[in-house]
């Protein structure tokens, strides 16, 4: 933090905060909004807390608590090729132009390392570049609905890279961290739809409303807590105060009681959590993710119920690549996030999965 504070300084930035949004052209009005738009709304989140204490029929509900599945017993069998043809079918509102180069590269066309293997890194991730296909590392595990999940959110990140490599030269192919997670969440919100209209039994049903409920709940509402410390802890950095570890688990702790609410059981060890996000060593990154799934909701519903202007639009975003700064390409594709309107919207969502499941568990 010191050294961020340092560089800053050093760089005539007003703050560390604004020397870390500068390269994106950024205001720090979007990131107090996300925050103040979701402190403003964090009754849903503890709403949700309550209910998943009630499922799990416990007296009080820990952190741990949160890792356990409300929804026992949901067992599934999906090979890499049938989740390969979910995937594409749930993507059909974003037409042949997206679909049938995906399809391909599914299949045919070996975009995608499947399997585990010896020697073979953990998780996933889409490594196109301006030259070859748009590769995905996956570890794909068929018995667990997560991995079709997951193949959809790669094939998010490489439609995005195909579409940025046809439409632009090789300087202005890359897009920013900024726009990158907006792709990939997307197809999540999309897959996650067509799945809850297939869902054949309440169970399932009930299983995927809170898969997007924790989805939301750690992609938006948790990595703006974690924003909120970042913004508290440099300030106390710029203002010459020490940072003591009493000091800094004293303003994690005062996070972790207004997030997650007056009846959820913080553990004082909790207070240290702050000091193993790896995040928090590159600062100012994780709000990313937070305006990132806002966007991406709110880019799914105007799609899903536009026409082919708003497809054309989400479309010409993906093959913007780094042509643009990402505030002026999310404008362009039919969202701004200098207004508070789209995080809003994401965070009644939440409130309306919360409703839902309450209903199906009922």
């Amino acid at each position: 933090m010191k050294q961020d504070v340092y560089r800053s300084r050093v760089r005539n930035h007003p703050s560390a905060r604004e020397a870390a949004l500068f390269s994106d052209n950024v205001p720090v009005s979007v990131y107090d909004n996300l925050v103040s738009t979701v402190r403003k709304n964090l009754k849903h989140v503890h709403r949700y807390y309550e209910l998943r204490r009630k499922l799990l029929k416990i007296d009080d509900i820990h952190h741990y608590d949160c890792y356990v599945p409300i929804v026992g017993g949901v067992k599934v069998d999906i090979p890499y090729e049938e989740a390969a043809q979910e995937i594409c079918d749930a993507l059909q509102p974003l037409g042949e132009a997206y679909v049938v180069p995906l399809k391909k590269g599914f299949i045919e066309d070996r975009w995608v390392d499947r399997y585990e293997n010896k020697g073979k890194r953990s998780g996933a991730f889409s490594a196109g570049g301006y030259f070859g296909p748009p590769y995905m590392l996956m570890n794909y595990e068929p018995d667990t609905i997560n991995g079709m999940f997951t193949l959809a959110h790669e094939a998010g990140h490489s439609m995005h890279t195909y579409h940025s490599v046809r439409a632009q030269p090789f300087h202005l192919y890359n897009y920013t961290i900024f726009v990158a997670e907006v792709a990939s969440t997307f197809n999540e919100q999309l897959l996650g739809r067509h799945l809850r209209k297939k869902a054949r039994s309440k169970k399932m049903l009930a299983y995927l409303i809170n898969k997007e409920i924790d989805e939301i709940r750690n992609t938006l509402v948790r990595q703006t807590m974690f924003a909120e410390f970042e913004t508290i802890s440099h300030a106390i950095a710029e203002a010459g105060e020490p940072l003591t570890l009493e000091r800094i688990r004293s303003e994690y702790r005062k996070l972790l009681d207004a997030y997650f609410g007056k009846k959820f059981a913080v553990d004082d060890v909790l207070e240290l959590e702050c000091l193993r996000i790896p995040h928090f060593y590159r600062a100012f990154y994780v709000y990313k993710y937070a305006t990132g799934i806002s966007a991406a909701i709110a880019l799914s519903q105007r799609v899903l119920n536009g026409g082919q202007k708003e497809l054309d639009q989400y479309l010409s975003f993906l093959g913007s690549g780094g042509s643009k700064f990402p505030l002026d390409q999310l404008r362009d594709a039919g969202v701004d996030l200098e207004d508070p309107a789209p995080v809003k919207a994401a965070m009644k969502k939440f409130g309306q999965l919360v409703d839902e499941l309450e209903d199906v568990m009922s």
